[in-house]
């Protein structure tokens, strides 16, 4: 039997690496920035440059640290250029925080759903809202048989929870508020906005990498002609280098960053339901068919579960089995069986006047029936 977790000491140990994490992300972009200038400035040192005049001349740029040696050129480059990269960061962040949930939901395709539609699925994540104090966020489902969810939003006019026909079809109602709790937990953390900030990152690092590609390469062709030729296609290859290295980087960071959180949400949702046995049964019933396909990789990082990829590094979500080994150190236990669906739930929970442990007209013995009669 492996010893429980203390969740609160988990949780902030998890929050912790997350901002590490999420750290990383800036300083990246200026070390790839400060890595490309000082390859030039090598590539430079001790001659005029390719073009007849000093590498800072090149790049219109002046010396931070007054040597003219590679490292002041990386400073220097660094220095002035980081309000440039900064500012269109902050550009993109803008468009992505007004405009991230309708373009999510366009590309999932999912449709907001009433309480009358979805009463239980109502009520399930009203009682969750309530035990925190929260907004109620909105409800969407996608109309497919594949088993999914995830949250969206930014702000309280915004924060959104959507699910999947398949996942409602499938999950008992325990199961199913489990879910609800892992995305409510997203919501709480802002995640949503933490995915937004290391997309627009990693787009960043990419934009900056084709940056300093296109102006070496235009460079090389108005400016670079005769003799330095060979010099300038060096150039293009420390370029190419440097921005497939970065933009692996970013990815690995980007995706170490998704799988902390998704840890997280799981251990929200046991704080929230007190019931890891049931976000345990969900997740092995998710797993059997969890791949949206029509939706772009993105997105599939915001759901509860991504199929892995076939280098780890590269994988947004933890494997199940990690997940519910953790669950299970949060004092989760394995189910015996796959429990019934949610129609069967419903029933058990409900049975009305033909439910499982009634007889139905039908099945009525009556008075003369194997347990009915006179007794001898």
């Amino acid at each position: 039997m492996p010893a429980t977790l203390g969740l609160t000491t988990y949780r902030r140990s998890n929050n912790f690496k997350s901002i590490l994490l999420l750290a990383a992300f800036p300083l990246l972009l200026l070390g790839l920035m400060g890595g490309v200038f000082f390859a030039f400035g090598l590539f430079a040192s001790g001659q005029r440059g390719p073009y007849g005049y000093s590498p800072f001349q090149a790049f219109g740029i002046e010396s931070v640290l007054g040597t003219g040696s590679a490292g002041d050129l990386a400073v220097s480059a660094m220095v002035a250029y980081w309000p440039i990269i900064f500012g269109i960061a902050a550009v993109w962040m803008i468009i992505g925080y007004f405009f991230n949930s309708s373009i999510i939901h366009a590309a999932t395709g999912a449709k907001p759903v009433s309480r009358q539609e979805q009463p239980q699925l109502y009520n399930l994540l009203e009682n969750l809202c309530i035990s925190r104090g929260l907004t109620m966020p909105q409800l969407y489902i996608i109309d497919t048989d594949v088993m999914n969810a995830y949250a969206s939003g930014i702000d309280q006019k915004s924060y959104s929870i959507t699910v999947t026909r398949g996942l409602l079809d499938t999950l008992n109602g325990p199961e199913l508020e489990a879910v609800l709790a892992h995305e409510l937990t997203h919501i709480i953390d802002r995640d949503c906005r933490l995915l937004i900030v290391t997309v627009v990152f990693t787009g960043m690092i990419s934009f900056l990498a084709q940056m300093l590609w296109r102006s070496i390469y235009i460079s090389s062709w108005t400016r670079g002609r005769g003799r330095n030729g060979g010099g300038m296609i060096v150039l293009l290859l420390i370029a190419a280098v440097a921005a497939f290295v970065g933009y692996m980087l970013a990815l690995i960071l980007r995706f170490a960053l998704s799988r902390r959180r998704e840890l997280l949400a799981d251990a929200g949702s046991v704080e929230l339901t007190k019931n890891p046995d049931a976000l345990i049964s969900a997740l092995m019933k998710i797993s059997q068919n969890p791949n949206v396909q029509h939706v772009p990789s993105e997105v599939r990082q915001m759901f509860i579960e991504n199929p892995p990829s076939s280098f780890s590094l590269f994988d947004t979500h933890p494997p199940i089995e990690q997940r519910i080994h953790i669950l299970e150190q949060l004092g989760g236990h394995l189910p015996t069986q796959i429990s019934s669906p949610a129609p069967a739930a419903v029933a058990a929970t409900d049975p009305g006047p033909w439910g499982p442990h009634a007889a139905s007209p039908s099945e009525d013995p009556g008075p003369w029936g194997p347990h009915g009669g006179a007794q001898n």
